[in-house]
């Protein structure tokens, strides 16, 4: 199937933005399209902070890795009719300078909201930002807003969660800034890429109070 050139020619898909985060600095949300390859290899070869910082992306970064990963995000949503993952923008159809996602879990069927009744929707948010844009909050307000504003009020999410690496304190705060508190302090988890265990945390957000005391509940 031909995969659109850029996300003018995607109609009909949910949380496609643009969404405005901030007015001052501007700070817009839209969906990543084939158009941010350039500027997404550039990003991710000025240094390895975010190689280091992340569990998947490579490094040198090529251009075959942004087309397959921005291909991955075109196919999710045209498949799916919602949009999950989002360039960090400077202007409705500025150039890409950091990313953020969603991923939903498999349903589990006797995991049940007692909102809706139907299975709890779980979903994970990964993200990265330009080594230009660190230390300005574009993660921590992009994190906020996709965690409050999609994940629970648009997408109707019951629980939204994160993970970083232990040593990664930036990391941690930009999801204690979305509103996650600490789930688990110290997990080990293997990452293919460095052929080795790391240590991991995890935070979670719960829509209301009601989904928190249950979740809680069925976990002991």
């Amino acid at each position: 199937m031909t995969q659109p050139q850029d996300n003018t020619e995607i109609t009909n898909v949910k949380a496609m933005g643009p969404y405005l985060v901030s007015e001052n600095p501007p700070h817009y949300l839209s969906a990543v399209g084939l158009a941010d390859i350039p500027e997404m290899v550039r990003i991710l070869n000025i240094d390895k902070e975010i190689y280091n910082g992340t569990a998947s992306f490579q490094y040198p970064y090529l251009e075959s890795h942004a087309r397959a990963r921005i291909e991955r995000a075109i196919g999710y949503h045209t498949s799916r009719g919602v949009n999950t993952h989002w360039a960090m923008r400077t202007s409705p159809q500025g150039p890409i300078m950091g990313w953020i996602h969603a991923y939903f879990h498999e349903t589990v069927e006797h995991e049940v909201s007692p909102r809706t009744n139907a299975p709890l929707k779980v979903a994970d948010i990964g993200y990265w930002v330009s080594p230009e844009y660190v230390g300005k909050g574009y993660a921590a307000r992009s994190a906020r807003y996709v965690v409050q504003e999609i994940l629970f009020k648009e997408f109707d999410c019951d629980v939204a969660k994160g993970e970083a690496y232990a040593v990664n304190t930036a990391s941690r705060k930009i999801l204690q800034s979305s509103g996650m508190k600490c789930e688990f302090e110290s997990r080990m988890s293997f990452i293919p890429k460095f052929q080795q265990e790391r240590e991991i945390c995890g935070y979670v957000a719960y829509r209301d109070s009601e989904v928190e005391e249950f979740v809680t509940k069925a976990a002991k």
